[in-house]
């Protein structure tokens, strides 16, 4: 009897040393595999990356240069304020150039596009002279600024039309440009 009791009070402390000691540190060695392995497995990427260092670069660069060239077409400025001046400015010389008037020039609205800092500026114009001057500088108006996108025209005139005609032309214009950020 006093056999079965050591066997007994033996087998009960060979189960508390395996339940309190062996499984804790059996637990604590998966969940350093487990760290170990996920480390791994960052490092791996890391190095691949590494690796891929060149085509990145090359990749970035190439993004880079597309985006100028997408950006290319739009006026950079330093600000909002200077480009309403320097396109009402311009607008204004183009129009006496070809002996049109501008009879009415408001800037409505500028909106953020969210990217690249490109906003995108809402302008109407109201140009007044003969007919063939009139469709000459819109001519030049699409050529010379072709981040303009023309929203909305509407020409009134009274008679017959004819090149002499005089016309009286009103544009919303959508004109885009980039805001340069001072470094």
């Amino acid at each position: 009897m006093l056999r079965n009791k050591t066997a007994l009070i033996s087998l009960v402390i060979v189960l508390v040393v395996i339940k309190f000691g062996l499984l804790p540190l059996q637990q604590a060695q998966q969940d350093l595999h487990q760290q170990l392995t996920g480390l791994d497995k960052r490092l791996q990427r890391s190095q691949n990356l590494l690796q891929q260092t060149d085509t990145l670069q090359q990749w970035q660069s190439s993004q880079q240069q597309q985006l100028q060239q997408l950006l290319q077409p739009f006026p950079q400025v330093a600000s909002a304020a200077q480009y309403r001046l320097l396109l009402q400015q311009q607008l204004q010389q183009l129009a006496a150039a070809n002996n049109v008037s501008v009879t009415f020039f408001d800037w409505l609205t500028d909106t953020p596009l969210g990217v690249f800092s490109v906003q995108r500026g809402r302008i109407s114009l109201r140009l007044e002279g003969d007919a063939a001057n009139i469709m000459r500088l819109h001519l030049k108006l699409e050529q010379q600024f072709p981040h303009f996108v023309m929203r909305d025209i509407r020409a009134s005139w009274r008679g017959a039309l004819s090149p002499g005609s005089r016309i009286e032309l009103n544009l919303l214009i959508e004109a885009d440009y980039v805001i340069v950020e001072a470094v």
